[in-house]
């Protein structure tokens, strides 16, 4: 994060000659200088009097143009201290099996996980989703995972532990969970089944990620299987939407040409 020192961006005047409305300019102006990097994530920008007389507007219209920065994402408030650069969301595109950890380290963030583990018996939801025999055993690790230090995810996974019964005592804090399985247990995920919805979190989710009620999650649960269809666990994670982007790229195919059309010179 910046040092909370104003920046020098370009404040370009508004112009009252086109139609486009005053705190609109402005808008645009702050997404200019945060696409350009004139405004860097964590920096603090100028009051409503200075940007008032920076743009030659009037506060109210400030006002409404800072309002809307922050509704979309781009700026946020902090009581008694300012305005300030949000830094962009983390996006993640799919569906590529990758491990989130390691995403994160080659974009120069810094992810850490607080996290618990339990061994017991499974649940008969667990067993049944799992195919386990009745006496069988699952190591559930909970993680609330964080980049930069700011809660993002919070991530329960559920693996069968006669597959790995030592991942148990494994520090997963500052370590990727899918390098663990695969170099130290040889467990090499092949696919996985996701899906996707949408919900608001309750007071205990808000609460472990740390947002307003009024900000809805994304949960994505997902099967694990390794080689030769081999269920190895499967996982639910519950992602902040206003720090979370999930990218899915699809590629149509090529018609491939005829076999007449092929020999035609």
């Amino acid at each position: 994060m910046a040092d909370h020192t104003y920046p020098t961006p370009r404040y370009t005047p508004v112009r009252r000659a086109i139609e486009a409305p005053l705190y609109a300019q402005i808008e645009r102006d702050f997404e200019i200088s945060i696409a350009t990097n004139r405004l860097r994530p964590g920096d603090l920008i100028p009051g409503e009097v200075e940007l008032a007389n920076k743009y030659g507007v009037s506060r109210v219209t400030v006002r409404q143009a800072l309002k809307e920065l922050v509704a979309a994402g781009l700026l946020y408030r902090v009581q008694g201290k300012g305005t300030f650069v949000m830094q962009p969301p983390i996006e993640r595109a799919e569906p590529n099996i990758t491990s989130f950890f390691y995403e994160m380290i080659e974009s120069g963030r810094k992810p850490r996980a607080d996290v618990s583990t339990e061994v017991r018996k499974a649940t008969e939801e667990e067993r049944l989703v799992l195919h386990l025999e009745p006496d069988e055993q699952v190591i559930v690790i909970k993680r609330l995972r964080y980049v930069d230090d700011e809660p993002l995810v919070y991530q329960v996974n559920t693996i069968r532990e006669a597959l790995c019964p030592e991942l148990a005592f494994e520090d997963l804090s500052r370590q990727s969970f899918q390098y663990t399985l695969e170099i130290k247990y040889n467990l090499r995920l092949i696919e996985l089944e996701e899906s996707l919805t949408c919900m608001m979190p309750d007071d205990e989710m808000a609460q472990i990620l740390n947002i307003p009620l009024s900000v809805p999650v994304l949960v994505a649960t997902r099967m694990l299987y390794g080689v030769g269809g081999k269920i190895i666990g499967m996982a639910k994670a519950h992602f902040r939407s206003d720090r979370y982007v999930y990218k899915v790229v699809r590629n149509t195919p090529l018609p491939q040409p005829q076999q007449s059309e092929a020999i035609k010179v």
